[in-house]
């Protein structure tokens, strides 16, 4: 019973970082063109993002179940360790010597049905401080609602006794459900919430825009970002935590390059992310012990970089059609306490994705333009779709962004 609750523990250690970090790109339509805007014009975006999440590229690359890291079986010997009776105990090991089953044999998995519904709420505000100068910052707020269902899994032999009208079978399947389920229990599996919502502030960025060149068809700029750690980190009594690289500060430089040609736009971007390190608590056990301790964790989390190719095209003088292919790639995180790395915290941490977003704009009102400062309102909508990727989620994101130009 000790090796099980040693073994529960190490388990909500490791899944405190199991959610691992979710990076994703800065999507922005205030901030995805390499122009600036004019002097003293200003821009309101309020973005709003809904996504389903129920399973993630795993390290080989494969849909993974959100679930399938909480998986975790309970052997014959278990079980008859942990029945109470000494006739309960002779009636297991004689269906095992009947069976011809092994101590090491599975009899049980508890599986565990895990899905995430995660909806943005984003506030983007962008300001022309000179003539090839803008400056502006960007609010991210979350509201997550995570479901975890946990249920039994009988072996297949035993599942099939279900079909039997044998009476012993199906009392040696029912006494094997409630052992089980008192195992697992006992190993500390009951923490996992039916349900959990919380409403999460992220990181707060700062940024700046630089238009370096420009001539008739093309521009080039720079944009600068500073993120503040705003957003909490994770609470240590949640079971199943997500994570998305908030919480410590961030510098983040991209260039970004415009071409135009009659109705089209094509343009590319490259972006690098640089991760500074900060200090957690993590849960940790002793050796010969089952506590929880909070002790400080040094965490340095990976740096990332992207690259992204988009096309624009003006269908009217109302309606624009964008079509974006966006490359990320995050290198690993690193957990230490003092001179001692925590290599198991940094397993699966670096990450790949592939994706693709198609999206609309719709100008909604224009009331002209005076001293070179639109009026004017635009509506965009945006569907994103990863499609290959590596430690990272395997879900489609919708947005609907409402900008204001005054």
């Amino acid at each position: 019973m000790f090796f099980l609750k040693l073994l529960s523990l190490t388990v909500i250690l490791a899944a405190s970082f199991l959610a691992r970090a979710e990076v994703s790109l800065f999507d922005s339509r205030t901030w995805l063109r390499a122009r600036t805007i004019q002097p003293g014009q200003q821009v309101w975006s309020f973005q709003s993002s809904y996504q389903k999440i129920s399973d993630r590229f795993a390290n080989s690359g494969k849909p993974q179940a959100l679930g399938k890291p909480y998986r975790r079986s309970v052997s014959w010997r278990q079980l008859v360790d942990g029945e109470q009776t000494v006739a309960g105990k002779a009636e297991l090991v004689e269906f095992m010597r009947t069976k011809g089953l092994r101590d090491t044999d599975i009899a049980a998995t508890a599986a565990y049905d895990v899905s995430r519904e995660e909806a943005g709420f984003h506030v983007n505000w962008a300001y022309g401080l000179m003539k090839r100068w803008m400056i502006g910052f960007h609010v991210p707020l979350i509201h997550r609602k995570t479901l975890a269902q946990a249920r039994i899994e009988l072996s297949p032999g035993l599942a099939a006794t279900e079909r039997t009208r044998q009476s012993s079978s199906s009392g040696i399947k029912q006494k094997v459900l409630e052992v089980s389920q008192e195992e697992l229990a006992n190993s500390g599996y009951d923490q996992i919430p039916d349900q959990r919502s919380s409403w999460d502030w992220g990181d707060i960025s700062l940024l700046s825009q630089v238009l370096l060149k420009q001539s008739y068809r093309w521009q080039w700029s720079l944009q600068q970002l500073v993120r503040f750690p705003t957003a909490r980190n994770p609470d240590l009594d949640d079971y199943i935590q997500t994570s998305d690289d908030s919480g410590q500060v961030d510098m983040g430089l991209t260039s970004m390059v415009d071409y135009r040609m009659r109705r089209w736009t094509l343009g590319s971007r490259l972006g690098f992310v640089a991760q500074l390190s900060d200090e957690v608590r993590a849960r940790v056990s002793e050796e010969n012990e089952f506590r929880r301790i909070d002790p400080k964790v040094s965490r340095n989390l990976g740096d990332y970089w992207w690259v992204s190719a988009d096309v624009e095209f003006k269908y009217s003088r109302r309606v624009d059609l964008n079509l974006e292919y966006a490359y990320l790639n995050k290198a690993k995180d690193s957990y230490g306490s003092g001179a001692q790395e925590y290599s198991s915290f940094s397993r699966q941490t670096d990450q790949e994705i592939h994706q693709t977003r198609v999206g609309l704009q719709y100008l909604i009102t224009n009331n002209g333009a005076r001293g070179g400062i639109e009026n004017k309102w635009v509506a965009s909508l945006g569907y994103h779709y990863p499609w290959i990727g590596r430690n990272s989620l395997n879900a489609s994101r919708a947005t609907v962004d409402l900008m204001n130009y005054f």
